[in-house]
């Protein structure tokens, strides 16, 4: 649910680790 909503915006350093969530 995190990818749901801009997590760039949310946590900047989590972005990273989303971005892989995401691709996945």
């Amino acid at each position: 649910k995190l990818g749901e909503f801009s997590p760039t915006r949310t946590y900047r350093g989590h972005n990273k680790k989303d971005k892989k969530m995401q691709k996945k």
